[in-house]
């Protein structure tokens, strides 16, 4: 008698395990030399692979000092579904405006990075402030 032969409904099962654990090692691993993205590079705002939480994560840096704003006021692009991480470090305490994404506010303590994470769901060009001293540290446009 021959050995029995796997079933066609064995050979799916496993194919989908072979490609389920070959989907979680590509959201995990960096580059193809382990590296990961610099936040504020283009490859930080690089699309993820399909089936992750989020289309798009952009990280962006700001720093306030005497003042100025670090790097200067400009305009962020994002898709609509994107993930913005901002980071800012101001040298006064202050308060962390975003106009339009649910209007958060976040306490800035003077020399302490502060982050606030944003889901870009709506089109539309949002402003990014401080509170007491009236600055303007970026524009968000979704798209």
């Amino acid at each position: 008698m021959p050995p029995p032969r796997p079933t066609a409904l064995c050979l799916l099962v496993l194919l989908g395990v072979a490609l389920g654990a070959a989907g979680c090692a590509a959201e995990t691993e960096g580059g193809p030399d382990g590296s990961r993205p610099v936040p504020g590079s283009a490859a930080a705002a690089a699309p993820t692979p399909a089936g992750s939480r989020t289309a798009q994560t952009r990280r962006l840096e700001i720093t306030v000092t005497g003042g100025r704003v670090d790097p200067e006021p400009g305009r962020i692009e994002v898709s609509r579904g994107a993930t913005v991480l901002l980071t800012v470090t101001s040298d006064v305490p202050d308060e962390l405006h975003v106009h339009g994404f649910g209007d958060p506010e976040v306490e800035l303590v003077a020399g302490r990075p502060a982050t606030q994470e944003l889901l870009a769901d709506e089109p539309g060009l949002y402003e990014v402030e401080t509170h007491e001293t009236d600055l303007l540290l970026t524009q968000i446009l979704v798209r």
